[in-house]
């Protein structure tokens, strides 16, 4: 009997340790995360698969569509301008992205946030950025993220604004000045 009591413990244990082992599965991410040459962001699986990620651009007639409208080539530095055109039917008060430049060989250069601030619903507004120490035809693209920092009518604000939303808000236009793309959500 004291025999059949020790395989009986050894045999639950195996079960449980068994049963354990996909609950400490689920805790350990099985996937990485990695950005193409171009831009696009794309998830590697354990299991030796691949997915592009897609990116969630919005509807432009309800979103704030951000356009490159203009490039300017100085010595050792890229002048940008962009275009924020308001038509998610709120005031804009304030909406700041963040853009990250890479240079040629894929490696973040450069980060600038720009803010957009007081844009009634169907207006507009520019605003320009430079990059220093890198001049426009060195950039291999331009990721806009992070736009966690705004305040859009009475509901969304930088208090209560769920993980993402700001951004979720912003249409980006592709660009045949400059690669430039919307960084996707996982």
């Amino acid at each position: 009997m004291h025999k059949l009591a020790r395989i009986r413990v050894a045999t639950l244990a195996l079960l449980a340790a068994v049963m354990a082992q996909p609950a400490l599965a689920d805790h350990v991410d099985p996937k990485l995360e990695a950005i193409t040459s171009d831009g696009r962001m794309v998830v590697l699986y354990e299991n030796h698969h691949w997915e592009f990620v897609e990116v969630e651009h919005g509807d432009p007639k309800s979103s704030a569509v951000l356009v490159v409208t203009e490039l300017k080539e100085m010595q050792e530095a890229c002048g940008m301008q962009l275009h924020l055109q308001n038509n998610t039917g709120h005031k804009i008060r304030s909406l700041t992205p963040r853009l990250t430049v890479y240079n040629e060989e894929n490696i973040v250069f450069d980060h600038k946030s720009v803010s957009f601030t007081s844009i009634k619903p169907g207006r507009d507004q520019y605003r320009r950025l430079q990059f220093n120490g890198i001049g426009c035809h060195e950039i291999r693209w331009v990721r806009v993220h992070d736009a966690e920092h705004c305040t859009i009518g009475s509901a969304i604000d930088m208090f209560n604004a769920e993980e993402g939303q700001c951004l979720s808000l912003i249409h980006v236009v592709p660009s045949d000045l400059i690669n430039i793309s919307k960084e996707p959500t996982l």
